[in-house]
């Protein structure tokens, strides 16, 4: 399993509200295709948000990042992120700890 985070600000101008809803379009329109995604999680930090991709494998991630500004569903949401903000880091899992799970 692979673990994507991203981290940004929305393009000036744009309302958390706004970002909110291209955020929700992201997930209908976009990630509900992507091969391999199990979850994404937004996450608002102190100074921009974060989303927390789980991927089923390295493939799947180095697929979509190969093909994301080809999709115009893709780029509908990413026109809202400041690119010069933009940050992307994957991490392989090497171990999952669920506690309270037989």
């Amino acid at each position: 399993m692979i673990i994507e985070i991203t981290t940004y600000k929305p393009v000036e101008g744009i309302t958390h509200e706004e970002l909110m809803h291209a955020s929700k379009a992201f997930d209908k329109n976009y990630c509900a295709r992507c091969k391999g995604l199990i979850s994404r999680h937004l996450l608002k930090t102190e100074d921009g948000y974060m989303d927390i991709f789980n991927w089923e494998s390295k493939a799947d991630v180095e697929h979509v990042q190969a093909t994301f500004m080809q999709d115009t569903d893709a780029l509908a949401f990413a026109k809202y992120l400041d690119p010069k903000t933009l940050t992307m880091h994957n991490h392989e899992v090497l171990d999952v700890y669920k506690p309270f799970q037989e």
